[in-house]
């Protein structure tokens, strides 16, 4: 009898950490809190830091801006941040530049890491980048024991590329620190309002649904689903 109560004491607590904590849509702000983290499907995000700058000065992207959303695709989930970052030599904004940092740890591992915009228009010199560094299997900025990947996407006068990719073999941790910087240049304006990461998982096994309800809705497993479809514009 104590078995059983102890059993379904495990079960309930597994079920109540497994259903807490969702990734909110929300402002950006409300995820810089010492110690925040939040759970989207299997994978849990954390250390969130933030810094927005510009030339001249004041006209920064503040994280309050900045709306984030869930992505939760199963076995490719991520975050989804939007804001109105445009700059133009007619508007007397030469730049504006956004640090993002954060982490992702999954019960699933991790095989892939996809970085893209949207919303996206230039002029003249006018130009949009994200350079993004990612640690897989350890943490930024040392990525000590890890492995550094990158990613770029990009729109200027010389071509443009919305989406890019890398594919890793499984790791259950991902560091990540990423930098939109949008530029007037000389003569001209440029403008982004949505960035994206998704961090797909490697095939696995679905749980017999007995098996499902003692992990408390636990693990989705990522085999058997089609992978996410981006429509960039």
């Amino acid at each position: 009898m104590r078995k059983v109560a102890l059993l379904l004491a495990v079960v309930l607590a597994t079920a109540a950490f497994a259903l807490a904590d969702n990734c909110p849509s929300t402002t950006f702000d409300q995820y810089l809190g010492s110690g925040y983290s939040c759970t989207i499907n299997d994978q849990t995000y954390q250390d969130f830091a933030y810094t927005g700058t510009s030339n001249p000065p004041g006209f920064q992207i503040g994280a309050g801006s900045i709306g984030v959303a869930p992505i939760t695709t199963p076995g490719n989930p991520g975050l989804q941040w939007s804001a109105g970052w445009g700059v133009g030599t007619g508007l007397g904004i030469l730049s504006q530049d956004s640090l993002f940092q954060f982490a992702v740890s999954s019960t699933n591992p991790m095989t892939d890491l996809s970085l893209s915009i949207a919303g996206v228009g230039f002029t003249g010199t006018g130009s949009v980048n994200v350079d993004e560094t990612a640690c897989l299997g350890a943490m930024l900025p040392s990525c000590t024991g890890g492995t550094i990947v990158s990613l770029s996407v990009f729109a200027n006068s010389q071509g443009q590329q919305l989406f890019d990719q890398v594919n890793f073999a499984g790791v259950n941790l991902i560091s990540v620190s990423k930098d939109l910087l949008v530029q007037s240049g000389s003569n001209g304006s440029a403008e982004v309002s949505v960035v994206t990461d998704q961090f797909s998982e490697g095939s696995g096994t679905v749980p017999e649904p007995g098996t499902f309800g003692m992990l408390g809705a636990g693990v989705l497993a990522a085999a058997g689903f089609a992978r996410r479809k981006f429509n960039l514009f």
